[in-house]
């Protein structure tokens, strides 16, 4: 009965906003004529107003009510329109991705932690180094951290004539300089950036991703910082140099930090780590 009452009062409304405000405005005119009031006439008006237009606002938003009711009627019976049917076939794949690649991650722990080595494949885009084995081809959101060099130009100009004219023109000009130069900050600030879906491949010796229609390469031997968030879906890397923090995020991203914690760390670590013990 709860979800009817949202288009059963707008509904109940309707004959009590026109009846009411009918009877009251004839009411009030009657007393101005006699009273030869013009406040009641005015408030007669608005009551003839209200008897007016309130039913139908109140049909308006009984019948948006009621289709939203409609609705949650039909959700909660497992009828969905097309659309919501769409929806919820995206959100399925995504849920039933997400829970297959924790389970394969808790796999790929355990088997770590069992001192097994995974299978190795072969990936032949990816022209691998000496002694170098490829474990997994996986995707992941990619993204770079980093700021950035912005120039912006100050305007100036010469005014003459009336003070006023001359006191907006420089006004308008040190406005317009003043937001240039936050435009030009804000644009400079470090941040995440290139942000992009990518294939890694994970090795025996580093990260490589495909990203901006090109392979790039991250070593192992050159972090100096991992940041994996399992349950968050993220894996952080930190670089020696000029090198950029790496951002991988995405279901695959929980084996990828599997994979790099053991390949920075050492094998004790996949056990020990912190993110890692909430895959066990």
């Amino acid at each position: 009965m709860k979800r009817h009452v949202k288009w059963l009062i707008p509904l109940l409304l309707i004959p009590v906003l026109f009846y009411g405000g009918m009877y009251s405005s004839s009411a009030l005119s009657t007393a101005s004529e006699a009273a030869d009031n013009p406040g009641l006439a005015l408030a007669a008006v608005g009551l003839f107003l209200v008897g007016l237009i309130g039913p139908v606002v109140a049909v308006v938003a009984a019948i948006v009510a009621g289709v939203r009711t409609y609705r949650q009627w039909r959700r909660s019976n497992g009828h969905f329109s097309p659309s919501e049917r769409a929806v919820n076939a995206v959100r399925g794949q995504r849920e039933h991705s997400s829970t297959a690649a924790w389970s394969q991650a808790q796999a790929l722990r355990a088997s770590l932690i069992a001192r097994e080595v995974p299978p190795a494949i072969r990936v032949w885009e990816v022209v691998p180094n000496a002694g170098e084995v490829m474990f997994f081809d996986l995707s992941a959101d990619y993204a770079r951290y980093y700021g950035r060099d912005v120039q912006y130009s100050q305007s100036g100009g010469f005014f003459f004539g009336h003070p006023a004219f001359v006191l907006a023109g420089l006004a308008a000009t040190g406005i317009g300089n003043t937001r240039r130069r936050n435009a030009a900050i804000a644009a400079s600030q470090a941040t995440w950036r290139e942000s992009q879906p990518a294939r890694v491949v994970v090795t025996n010796q580093r990260l490589v991703c495909h990203a901006g229609g090109q392979w790039l390469s991250f070593p192992y031997s050159t972090m100096t910082a991992v940041y994996p968030e399992v349950d968050r879906w993220t894996l952080i890397c930190e670089f020696g140099g000029t090198a950029e923090p790496l951002l991988l995020a995405g279901p695959d991203a929980a084996l990828i930090s599997v994979m790099t914690v053991l390949l920075t760390h050492g094998a004790d670590a996949v056990a020990e780590h912190p993110s890692l013990q909430r895959l066990g």
